[in-house]
C-alpha cells in the first residue's frame, strides 16, 4: 500500500484556517499473470485515484491532483469562502478479495468542501486477473435466469433490511413496474456476492441498508457455464 499526504500550512495551526488536505491511499500491483493484465488494472487504479473533481484537464500523478485541489481552494477563499471551513479530499483503495480468478477493489471517497459535510461513496470494482478486464454482473449470471436471481436477491436484501425498509420494498413491487432492482454495485467475495446501494439512494430512503449479501450457495445454478468463483 502507498499513501500520499498533502496540505496546507493552516491545517496545523490552532485554531484550524485556511485549511485543505488531500489523502490518498492505495496498492501497488507487484505481480499479475501478464504485463498487459498489470498495467490495466494500473491505470484503472489510477483513473479511480486521480480523476479530478472538476472539469478540466486529468492530472498525471497524485502530486498534479493535490495540487489542482489546493489550487481551487485558493481560488474559493479569494471569492469570498470561509477560511475557518477546512476542505479534506480522501480517496482510499484497498483489495477487498483476490483469488486467482478474482481481484476486487473497493474504492472510498470522501469530499468535505464549502458544504461544511463530507459527501462519501464506496464503489467496488472486479478484475479478472488473467488480462485486467472488469467484470460485470452479466457475466456472471446466466441470460435466462436473471428473474430467478432477482428473486434471491430480494430474499436476503429483506433480510438485512429494517423491517421498515423491507415493508417499503415490498409495497412497491406490488405496483406496476416498481419491481425490485438488484444494485449495480458489487463485490465478489469469498462467500458470495456482495451488493451495495448508492449513498444518494441510501440518504433518500433512510431504512435502506446499504450492503447485502448473496451467498453462492445459492446461486451456482444460476452462474454460466465459464465461471469460476470461490
Amino acid at each position: 500500500m502507498q499513501d500520499f499526504n498533502k496540505s496546507l500550512p493552516g491545517c496545523q495551526a490552532t485554531p484550524v484556517t485556511r485549511c485543505a488536505a488531500v489523502h490518498l491511499s492505495y496498492p501497488v500491483i507487484e505481480t499479475a499473470p501478464t504485463e498487459k493484465a498489470k498495467q490495466a488494472i494500473e491505470h484503472q487504479i489510477e483513473d479511480m485515484l486521480l480523476t479530478p473533481l472538476e472539469k478540466g484537464k486529468a492530472p498525471d500523478s497524485p502530486e498534479e491532483f493535490a495540487a489542482q485541489i489546493l489550487n481551487h481552494y485558493q481560488t474559493w477563499l479569494q471569492k469570498g469562502g470561509s477560511a475557518s471551513k477546512p476542505w479534506a479530499i480522501e480517496r482510499k483503495i484497498d483489495v477487498q478479495y483476490h483469488s486467482p480468478h478474482v481481484l476486487c477493489l473497493k474504492f472510498f471517497q470522501s469530499v468535505e468542501q464549502d458544504a461544511g459535510y463530507p459527501a462519501k461513496n464506496t464503489v467496488y470494482f472486479n478484475f479478472r486477473p488473467q488480462d485486467g478486464s472488469l467484470i460485470e454482473l452479466s457475466d456472471l449470471i446466466d441470460d435466462s435466469r436473471v428473474a430467478r436471481f432477482n428473486e434471491i436477491a430480494k430474499r436476503h436484501y429483506q433480510r438485512h433490511a429494517p423491517p421498515a425498509a423491507a415493508e417499503e420494498n415490498e409495497e412497491q413491487s406490488k405496483a406496476p413496474g416498481q419491481e425490485f432492482e438488484v444494485p449495480n454495485n458489487f463485490a465478489i467475495e469469498g462467500d458470495g456476492l456482495r451488493f451495495r446501494y448508492e449513498e444518494d439512494q441510501a440518504e433518500s430512503h433512510p431504512n435502506v441498508t446499504p450492503e447485502f449479501v448473496v451467498p453462492y450457495r445459492e446461486i451456482r445454478g444460476l452462474l454460466r457455464p465459464d465461471v469460476k468463483l470461490p
